[in-house]
């Protein structure tokens, strides 16, 4: 599938800001299943400096300063990736290791540190109580991990509503537990949170994915989002990706853009501003699918 993704950042100032810093992870990566082909930006005002650059775990980023007097900023990123199916997409569920045997690997000298860190907590993956009695109920002895995996991606699916605005970022992990609403990056973090408690490595997944229009509807432009998924280590696999606000098994309609601990290492767009007082957010995002 080819797809080209918009994604437009506007802010604006009560009053002129005079100077902002920013970091920008929307731009998406290439794997073995993802090719990039194109990838335009435009920034206004006009940067008076700005880089690219790869962070700790090669996500590339967009690092750029406005040193000037201005009531807005615009920030548009427009993407054109080629998925093909991702090698788990032909793996056997019942046929991969136990999972206690994956987290005795983990433990060992063995596991490449590139893989074991992603099984340590992180800012917004804490080990609250209940999460690994939650993730104990799919991860039974001796069942094989990506068959345990898709069971967990199924259970937070059913039993957590997606409510948007019920959290923001700040919002901690146990009250999504407690209430079982949130969006995508709350049921990311959920997931990684039961996978680390039992000793798995799962990194968070931000990006996109490709949504339709109801029955008869035109779709609108910028109705899209980012999203977020989880990725668990399964050897002789790989990274392996799971969506559990959509239940299923990440096939070739999400578009990849970063991989992290948990949103913080891969905010989509972050950075200061020296302004005298407050600020509104618009974004608009649009994925869509190409001849």
């Amino acid at each position: 599938m080819k797809y080209r993704i918009t994604h437009i950042t506007r802010y604006e100032y009560q009053l002129p800001a005079s100077l902002c810093h920013n970091v920008v992870y929307q731009v998406p990566v290439n794997h073995s299943f993802q090719q990039v082909e194109r990838v335009n930006y435009q920034i206004d005002p006009q940067p008076h400096y700005l880089v690219t650059r790869e962070d700790f775990f090669n996500n590339k980023f967009i690092y750029f300063s406005v040193e000037e007097f201005h009531r807005k900023l615009s920030v548009e990123i427009v993407s054109e990736v080629n998925i093909t199916e991702p090698v788990w997409m032909h793996a056997a569920p019942k046929d991969t290791p136990a999972w206690e045997s994956v987290v005795k690997w983990l433990q060992s000298t063995e596991a490449d540190i590139d893989i074991r860190q992603f099984c340590l907590e992180s800012a917004h993956v804490v080990l609250i109580p209940g999460i690994k009695d939650y993730a104990l109920k799919s991860f039974t002895p001796g069942r094989p991990i990506m068959e345990a995996m898709l069971d967990l991606t199924s259970r937070i699916f059913n039993d957590f509503d997606f409510t948007p605005g019920f959290t923001d970022i700040s919002t901690q992990l146990e009250y999504v537990f407690l209430n079982r609403k949130g969006v995508c990056q709350d049921f990311a973090h959920f997931a990684l949170a039961c996978l680390r408690a039992i000793g798995l490595s799962a990194r968070y997944v931000s990006g996109y994915i490709e949504t339709l229009p109801p029955p008869g509807k035109a779709k609108l432009f910028g109705s899209d989002a980012s999203h977020a998924w989880v990725a668990l280590y399964i050897p002789g696999i790989g990274w392996t990706e799971f969506d559990a606000t959509n239940n299923l098994l990440v096939n070739d309609s999400h578009i990849r853009t970063a991989v992290g601990r948990d949103f913080a290492d891969i905010t989509p767009l972050k950075g200061i501003v020296y302004s005298g007082a407050g600020q509104k957010m618009y974004v608009n995002v649009d994925v869509k699918r190409l001849p």
